[in-house]
């Protein structure tokens, strides 16, 4: 295990040696794990209000190759040589497969299911990492620790049925849910371990084998799964194809610069986004219960933040 971690930065790299972390350095790692929240939280509003009028193969293979077509274009421009490595490669390929069945369990789960549930459920990927982080000798602190259990138990708050009468209904939603939080959380580590030193490179490499995957998934099923999308609903695709993109890249950033088990931990609050746009553009009751697990997993962002 290395010492420290190397940290992209636009003129080169260096590594953070342990103990060198500045506050200012740890205060962007988590604003932009607060940025991939945003991106991931707002994105998978659009999906899920989509996911219940449009097919969900169309969502989903729409959006992986936006998300491919941003990554070429990123590379072709981008200052620095093209990353390398068959650790890259394979890691990256790796996540950009994974995060294809993923996302479609989440879609599938939005569909069937109340987004108040399905996205907090979800983002239980963040114990993935977390885990990974801690096997691997990372020590949140005292704060650190405080926070990381409010803001999971408000994960656990916010996805708890609360009297829900269509929760029996619901539960193979859940269940989705509950796969694409165990395909995300390994997406979070096999980004982060793809190539620490340009999570840049790592994303847009995941992006284009997320895409390659997409469209082995459009030979399967048909050119007929995209034909038959009406143009103006293309936006919104593209839009979760623009957004997901974003958050990837923020998210690798943030945890080259801080631990990946609190990166995740910020960066999986996107529930929150999820379920306060559900509540106020789309007026889906928000239980007394939900809100609680909302205002503890904020609040577990602060200490981790502290």
């Amino acid at each position: 295990m290395e010492d420290g971690l190397a940290v992209h930065r636009p003129g080169g790299s260096r590594v953070i040696r342990a103990g060198e972390r500045s506050h200012g350095a740890l205060s962007w790692a988590w604003a932009l794990a607060g940025l991939a929240a945003g991106a991931w939280g707002f994105s998978d509003f659009i999906a899920g209000f989509c996911a219940r009028r449009l097919p969900v193969r169309s969502l989903l293979i729409g959006s992986k190759l936006t998300g491919m077509l941003l990554a070429l274009l990123y590379l072709a421009g981008r200052a620095d040589p093209l990353p390398g490595g068959v650790r890259l490669v394979v890691l990256s390929a790796a996540a950009g497969t994974i995060g294809v069945p993923s996302m479609g369990l989440l879609y599938r789960a939005m569909r069937d299911g109340s987004l108040t549930v399905v996205a907090p459920v979800a983002a239980g990927a963040a114990l993935v990492p977390v885990g990974w982080g801690l096997l691997h000798g990372e020590r949140l602190g005292a704060g650190g620790v405080i926070g990381a259990v409010a803001a999971l138990a408000g994960i656990t708050l916010a996805s708890w049925p609360a009297g829900d009468p269509a929760g029996p209904r619901r539960r193979p939603a859940v269940w989705c849910a509950a796969g694409a939080a165990a395909g995300f959380g390994t997406f979070f580590v096999l980004l982060h371990e793809a190539a620490p030193h340009d999570p840049f490179g790592a994303a847009a490499y995941a992006l284009i084998f997320g895409g390659l995957a997409g469209c082995v998934l459009l030979a399967a099923t048909g050119w007929q799964t995209l034909r038959g999308l009406p143009p103006r609903l293309w936006i919104f695709p593209l839009t979760v194809g623009t957004l997901e993109p974003v958050a990837d890249a923020a998210f690798a950033w943030s945890a080259s610069g801080a631990a990946i088990g609190a990166a995740a931990i910020v960066a999986s609050l996107y529930p929150a986004v999820t379920v306060l746009l559900n509540r106020v553009v789309l007026r889906e009751k928000l239980p007394a219960l939900h809100l609680c697990g909302v205002l503890s997993a904020l609040a577990g962002v602060a200490c981790l933040a502290g």
